[in-house]
């Protein structure tokens, strides 16, 4: 039903397929030049007295561009015409200083090579990453980094189960499956190295890191989430209310998205005033705005019968019945698989919908000349009507982990790259580089996260809304998301009511329960 929404991962693929994959990067990323490349120059050789790299809050002003050496990986050098701060991001590549990484290790004496995998196959991205992590390089003349790319949540699952794991691998978009990798061994936690160097983790986001805490322990470290916003058509709101003001409540917006909406004289959809939230994670976002929850943290049980819950998919399903499914079906198939500058929001065909930050970067890709609050707007989502709120409203994050395989033989040094990872170097280089939302406070309102998505999550983790990521980690948490996203997709097409679905979820996930926790 009119298109499905798509992860991080999904949505890069598919810009991948779309024809546009030269002047894309991956995440939102400004397009890189097809000019010239350089590479980290040699690191000198610390010795175990020797000081850690200054740390620093700007990289060189501007980046000279070199061949590369043959065998190094080429990057871009400043792409002319970008806002300051993110030339500062692109020029850290060219610096041999390290931002905020205080080295707790000794270099070894034999040389040791690390294994990351995460699940981005984007060239420009593994390319800039790549450099990024061979700074580790710096103070570690004896330990090389070797990141793959496209390693996904199966092949991590096959390897551990092969015994060849790698000795860090990022989540990415799979955090659910974290749950059941601790009951079975396949991770590690944390808690030790966290307390060793005295990680402070109330410098996260509140509620931003809980998909990684299961048993009194800490299983991984959230590098970076998505924030689930409302994205708009400033002109197209001005055009059908007079005003480019984003409503008040749910109750309002909706109310807009049917006044925006256009037909055929036979009936058939010609511009959809709001996409109906057809993905679970999209579908959270309307739940948390009435408060809704699917799980009970207090009694660490699910609750999809939470009235909020089913507040939420009775306020969705009052939409479909506006629209018509037949007609949000025909006016899906219409638009096809359209990306990139024929997407739907962004050709006009849509003044709203439901969708991560990452939503912005065809923006950068396609219309880079679009002002925000001119062109689009992104925003909170607004809260259902005071009155159909069933407990406090929230903002939906979806939190990406790094954990060590228990397989590793080199768990001490995992950490030590995880660390690295998450100091600022990393975190204020390579996320903001492909606009990546960050989710520690320390971090939120570096000028180096200068992007709209990037401000509007800044301003939530300042506002008064509070923080979900609505799962927890639990052994059942990967399959009470597929039960929930069945039976939505069922609601939707109105083959059951909100009550029957949930009802269904909650049977069908206790017997879950019962079955792999005994």
């Amino acid at each position: 039903m009119i298109g499905k929404s798509m992860s991080r991962r999904h949505f890069l693929y598919a810009l991948l397929g779309s024809g546009a994959a030269a002047a894309l990067a991956a995440c939102g990323a400004t397009p890189a030049p097809a000019a010239t490349a350089t590479a980290v120059p040699p690191a000198p050789t610390p010795t175990a007295a020797a000081p850690a790299p200054t740390a620093t809050t700007a990289a060189a002003a501007e980046a000279t561009a070199t061949s590369a050496p043959a065998g190094e990986t080429p990057v871009p050098g400043v792409t002319p015409g970008l806002p300051p701060e993110a030339a500062t991001v692109e020029a850290a590549v060219n610096s041999n200083v390290i931002e905020g990484f205080t080295p707790k290790l000794t270099n070894p004496t034999e040389k040791i090579e690390l294994l990351y995998w995460w699940g981005n196959n984007y060239q420009p991205a593994m390319d800039y990453t790549h450099v990024i992590l061979k700074k580790f390089n710096l103070v570690y003349p004896n330990v090389t980094v070797n990141p793959v790319g496209g390693q996904n949540c199966d092949a991590f699952v096959a390897a551990a189960a092969a015994g060849t794991p790698p000795d860090l691998f990022h989540t990415w978009d799979c955090v659910e499956r974290m749950g059941i990798w601790a009951k079975q061994k396949m991770i590690i936690p944390l808690d030790d190295y966290i307390q060793k160097d005295g990680f402070d983790l109330n410098d996260y986001l509140p509620g931003t890191a809980d998909p990684t805490k299961m048993d009194g322990k800490i299983w991984g470290m959230v590098d970076t989430g998505g924030v689930f916003l409302l994205w708009d058509r400033p002109q197209i709101m001005k055009e059908v209310s007079g005003s480019d003001a984003v409503p008040g409540d749910l109750d309002q917006l909706w109310a807009l998205a049917q006044k925006a909406t256009t037909r055929t004289s036979s009936g058939d959809i010609q511009r959809l005033g709001m996409a109906i939230p057809n993905w679970i994670w999209t579908q959270f976002a309307v739940m948390a705005s009435y408060g809704g929850k699917v799980w009970d943290y207090a009694k660490d049980e699910p609750t999809p019968d939470d009235a909020g819950v089913i507040a939420a998919l009775k306020d969705l399903v009052a939409q479909v019945n506006f629209y018509g499914v037949d007609a949000l079906d025909r006016w899906s198939s219409s638009i096809g698989s359209q990306s990139g500058e024929q997407d739907p929001w962004m050709s006009g065909n849509m003044m709203m919908k439901i969708d991560g930050d990452w939503s912005g970067q065809a923006i950068f890709d396609f219309f880079p000349n679009w002002q925000f609050k001119v062109d689009y707007g992104a925003d909170v989502l607004p809260p259902a009507p005071q009155a159909k709120q069933t407990g406090d409203p929230a903002v939906v994050f979806w939190t990406w982990p790094l954990v060590i395989p228990s397989g590793t033989k080199h768990p001490d040094w995992s950490w030590e790259l995880l660390r690295y990872m998450l100091s600022p170097e990393y975190q204020l280089n390579v996320h903001p580089k492909f606009k990546e939302i960050l989710v520690r406070k320390s971090l939120m309102n570096d000028p180096r996260v200068w992007w709209p998505a990037g401000k509007v999550a800044a301003q939530i983790a300042k506002g008064g809304r509070a923080m979900t990521t609505m799962v927890p980690m639990h052994p059942v948490a990967g399959e009470y998301l597929t039960l929930l996203g069945e039976a939505t997709e069922k609601i939707l097409h109105l083959q059951m009511t909100p009550e029957e679905g949930m009802a269904g979820v909650k049977s069908e996930i206790q017997a879950k329960i019962k079955e792999v926790m005994g």
